[in-house]
């Protein structure tokens, strides 16, 4: 693994960026050094073999440090520098949560307006739930839908299209009662970008560059990969296919750009930072208005054992696109992003005037852990440093899922006993169809059983394990979604439906093949 460090970051001297929160008080007597940065980065890089990475650190009364390390591409030497644009996945949920607080503040609508007064096709299968959905409701996570409910429709293009997620979002159920849990969602902020469309009479790109990244100077970034030049100093992502570390190249469907869909670079990210931190730096909005972006909606479960950076967290919500919470006794806000081999994390102390973005080209925890090292190393008077060992866990975690994966469905082999035949193939061919996500084609090709999910990516051979169940290895190896296909049969023998669920412990939760159930159609005459 290639971690050569790039010696191209240094202070950068963008003076009009260092955030005006004053001094350091003696409540908050440090301040990072440049140093204390690039160790806990490095360390971060080796641990958790991370390619590359970008971070931008905003303290107050200094101009943000920004750097790059290690290479764009784990194959070459080309290092990452402050310029080097990265996908920021959900982190862009708060880019439009912030246009639709202008919209309001504009006078345009109103968050606590039904959604159904801007998208009448919007539904979901709740008839009252639906007439009292609001926009509030739309980007804060608690519409009643299980997590990541539907994200399999955004993720295979051929179903990636707005008639498909509204069909989706009208026959999902609920898995708790309305506003009363926590559940992570996409589907519904792509709804919200196609509302932002309807309000504002434009794109939900063109909101973004006017109103953001052309006036806060956010150079190079785009809302959309596919506005990139070709030459734009772009990094690879990555993640393991079959073992071996590789590229990842997985565009995100156009529908999937208000949930997630901006590249930036660290000197993009740090203008977004200070803007956040400091209002007057950038696109007015009131002071009620940036409060309300930034106060506690959903709350959250506190899962103090989930990080060994959280021993003083009380508690934990979901504001309008961002995360709230108390960190060292201080009030953070925060979000995560990840896209196939990438993550990055945002965490601001807006009191502090403290920000930190860290972007990284491979799938894994170390984002989030830099940025809380970071926040340890400022704010903690007996500091935890654990991030070497996070790493090292997180690997070994990673190389005991590939372990398992890769003997997945041999279990009945090796109990001793021969595999159970299944049926002749071609009575598992044919159309099958669940209600949100549409139709799935399985088809023999040769001697091949094929599934096909209606994606390119996620087509792939069925491999018999035992009986009616197979294994499903998608063409797109970098995925790790491989998934168990159980064909469950009517008292005749015959194939009724289909049962789904992801291999490797691994698989991103916006795999759902859990919430199919696929049933065969009845034989065309």
């Amino acid at each position: 693994m290639m971690s050569r460090l790039c010696n191209c970051g240094a202070l950068v001297g963008l003076a009009a960026l260092a955030v005006s929160a004053g001094a350091a008080t003696a409540a908050d007597p440090v301040r990072l050094s440049e140093r204390q940065i690039d160790q806990v980065v490095e360390t971060a890089l080796s641990s958790f073999e991370i390619p590359g990475v970008a971070i931008a650190v905003i303290q107050p009364g200094q101009a943000p440090y920004l750097k790059g390390y290690g290479v764009v591409d784990y194959r070459t030497q080309t290092p990452v520098n402050a310029d080097t644009l990265f996908g920021i996945g959900s982190i862009s949920k708060a880019f439009t949560t912030t246009v639709i607080a202008q919209l309001e503040q504009e006078g345009r609508l109103d968050w606590d307006d039904p959604v159904i007064n801007y998208v009448p096709e919007f539904r979901l299968s709740d008839p009252w739930v639906t007439r009292e959905f609001t926009i509030r409701d739309l980007v804060s996570h608690r519409s009643g839908l299980a997590p990541y409910a539907g994200d399999l429709v955004m993720l295979t293009e051929g179903k990636a299209n707005r008639a498909q997620v509204y069909q989706a979002l009208a026959h999902l159920q609920p898995k708790s009662s309305f506003r009363t849990e926590f559940a992570y969602d996409n589907l519904l902020y792509i709804v919200a970008g196609d509302l932002i469309e309807r309000v504002s009479g434009h794109s939900w790109q063109d909101e973004i560059q006017s109103r953001f990244l052309t006036r806060l100077d956010m150079n190079g970034c785009v809302p959309d990969q596919k506005q990139l030049a070709p030459n734009a100093p772009k990094s690879l992502a990555h993640d393991y296919a079959d073992g071996q570390l590789t590229t990842v190249d997985f565009p995100l469907p156009d529908i999937t750009l208000a949930a997630g869909g901006i590249f930036c670079n660290a000197h993009g990210m740090a203008q977004w930072m200070a803007y956040n931190l400091d209002p007057a730096k950038g696109p007015e909005l009131d002071a009620a208005r940036r409060a309300d972006l930034f106060s506690p909606v959903t709350l959250m479960p506190v899962r103090r054992a989930a990080s060994p950076y959280q021993a003083g967290t009380t508690f934990s919500a979901y504001g309008l696109g961002w995360m709230v919470q108390d960190s060292f006794g201080r009030r953070e806000v925060q979000h995560g992003g990840g896209l196939p081999g990438m993550v990055s994390y945002l965490s601001l102390y807006p009191d502090d005037g403290f920000g930190v973005m860290v972007m990284t080209n491979k799938s894994s925890g170390a984002a989030r852990a830099i940025a809380q090292q970071l926040a340890a190393l400022k704010f903690s008077p007996n500091p935890v440093r654990a991030i070497a060992d996070q790493g090292r866990a997180e690997m070994a975690a990673i190389r005991a899922a590939q372990a398992d994966a890769a003997v997945a469905g041999t279990e009945v082999a090796a109990a001793g006993e021969a595999p159970r035949p299944a049926l002749p193939l071609a009575q598992y061919a044919g159309r099958y169809d669940d209600a949100w996500f549409g139709p799935v084609e399985v088809r023999l090709e040769g001697e091949d059983l094929i599934m096909d999910l209606g994606s390119e990516a996620m087509t792939g051979r069925l491999r018999h394990v035992d009986g009616d169940r197979f294994i499903a290895a998608w063409r797109d190896r970098a995925l790790n979604a491989d998934a168990y296909v159980n064909f469950r049969l009517d008292p005749r023998g015959q194939v009724r439906d289909i049962e789904m669920a992801p291999v490797s412990a691994r698989t991103d939760p916006s795999f759902n093949f859990r919430d199919l159930r696929l049933v065969r159609a009845a034989k065309q005459p």
